[in-house]
């Protein structure tokens, strides 16, 4: 019967069609499954055959790789959520980081930076204050005072004096035939010896009791140890100073008694500063800066490096405070004005003199750049003060003499002990001229002095 059969192939199709249909949906929606839920599902999985299980498998990348699809758009346009620290290191390679600053590099010569912290290229292997002594001498890579002193500061930034061009061609004027003094090496435990001879203390010196006859309360009747062979220079200032191993340095003005072995050491004005500290504030100089402030060693000039100021030494210093930042006036009894870093003032000039002077404590400095001043026709030597100078300027701490000067450190720092001086060593190496037994150091040659030396303001305090 043809509508039989009809009828009965139709709910054939429609039962096979309905088996597919059940079939889809059991394997398209199975949930996500986690757990026990999970190992339940794949012990029915294992034991419905491996069709299955590899169902499941193909299954399980699918999603996998889905979820990661969607976690890449979701990073894509959000920020990401800081992932927490891990407890190990993680096998993978960690997210960058800003990177840390690089540590700043150690301070070197030279110093617009602060003085260099002692090593062991600076340290003497002696008993005294930083291994100095006999035989154990500082090098030239030492300089005395802390980085902040101003002997130490470089004149970067530094303002140039308003009346500076007046300044200069008084200062120069003095002493027309040499502007700026000859240096002498040779002059040691002589009447010519106006420099400031420096002696390293050990533990084991003598002790001398400081008695200062113009009175120096600040020092006296100290007990400190002195070599028994340090001898004060032999000029009529007779300046002596001893650094002390505890690192204080006695600056002595007119030595006139000093006994074998001990006793009272006598002097007329005298202080001390730290050897580490600023340099100032002292008794051995009109200025009082300490001793060793500015003057050029021996070890210095032969290694070609002067990493400081300069100690300058004028015929006179002005009693007006014309010259500005705070300026300090004359006390009176002949002394002149002062301004910073100078803490007292000098001899006094005269009526003829005293208009354009600088006060003592005044800064110079020559404006020439590394490059004029190697191209300069000048020795070796002499480019290497003229560096200090345009480097770190000098300042007035002292007057006598015709003019303009520099100084030189006093041979008498070794002769004393019966050591040959340095400088001495130095200039006849370098076959420098002789006058009077002495060795003669030209700076005013070869330098347009006129052109290029020029006052600056004082430094910071």
């Amino acid at each position: 019967m043809p509508t039989l059969r009809r009828t009965a192939t139709s709910r054939t199709l429609f039962t096979c069609a309905l088996a597919a249909v059940t079939f889809l949906v059991i394997a398209f929606a199975a949930p996500t499954v986690d757990g026990a839920s999970a190992k339940r599902h794949q012990r029915g999985q294992h034991a419905a055959g491996g069709k299955h299980r590899a169902a499941a498998v193909r299954k399980a990348r699918l999603r996998a790789r889905a979820e990661a699809r969607v976690t890449r758009r979701r990073l894509k346009h959000e920020d990401p959520a800081p992932a927490p620290a891990p407890s190990e290191p993680a096998p993978t390679e960690p997210a960058p980081t800003e990177p840390a600053p690089a540590p700043a590099p150690a301070p070197t010569e030279p110093a617009p930076a602060p003085a260099p912290s002692p090593t062991s290229s600076l340290l003497g292997t002696a008993a005294g204050w930083n291994g100095f002594g006999v035989g154990s001498w500082p090098s030239a890579l030492w300089r005395p005072y802390s980085g902040v002193s101003p002997f130490n500061v470089s004149v970067v930034g530094a303002v140039v004096h308003p009346d500076s061009a007046g300044i200069v061609s008084r200062v120069l004027s003095w002493n027309a035939q040499n502007p700026v003094g000859n240096l002498l090496a040779g002059t040691a435990e002589t009447s010519q010896d106006y420099a400031h001879p420096t002696f390293y203390s050990q533990p084991s010196d003598p002790v001398f009791v400081l008695h200062a006859t113009g009175g120096s309360p600040s020092i006296e009747g100290m007990r400190i140890p002195v070599p028994d062979a340090a001898r004060a220079a032999g000029g009529s200032d007779h300046h002596m100073a001893v650094v002390t191993p505890d690192g204080w340095e006695y600056d002595l003005w007119n030595v006139s008694s000093k006994p074998q072995g001990g006793g009272t050491l006598v002097f007329e004005l005298g202080g001390r500063t730290r050897i580490d500290g600023n340099g100032l504030d002292s008794y051995g100089t009109a200025a009082r800066f300490g001793n060793l402030g500015g003057v050029i060693r021996a070890q210095e000039l032969i290694a070609g490096r002067i990493e400081h100021a300069l100690f300058i030494t004028l015929k006179c210093t002005s009693t007006s405070t014309s010259f500005g930042f705070d300026t300090r006036p004359a006390p009176g009894g002949g002394q002149s004005a002062y301004v910073y870093p100078a803490s007292h003032g000098g001899s006094s000039c005269s009526s003829t003199d005293n208009a354009g002077a600088p006060p003592m404590g005044a800064r110079f400095q020559l404006a020439m750049s590394d490059a004029q001043i190697a191209a300069l026709a000048v020795p070796v030597w002499k480019k290497t003060i003229l560096t200090a100078l345009a480097h770190y300027g000098g300042y007035v701490g002292d007057t006598g003499g015709p003019g303009f000067a520099f100084q030189f450190e006093s041979g008498t720092t070794y002769t004393s002990f019966g050591v040959t001086d340095p400088l001495v060593t130095f200039a006849k190496a370098n076959n420098l001229p002789t006058f009077n037994g002495t060795y003669v150091f030209n700076m005013a040659s070869g330098v347009d002095w006129t052109r290029y030396l020029r006052v600056l303001t004082p430094p910071s305090k």
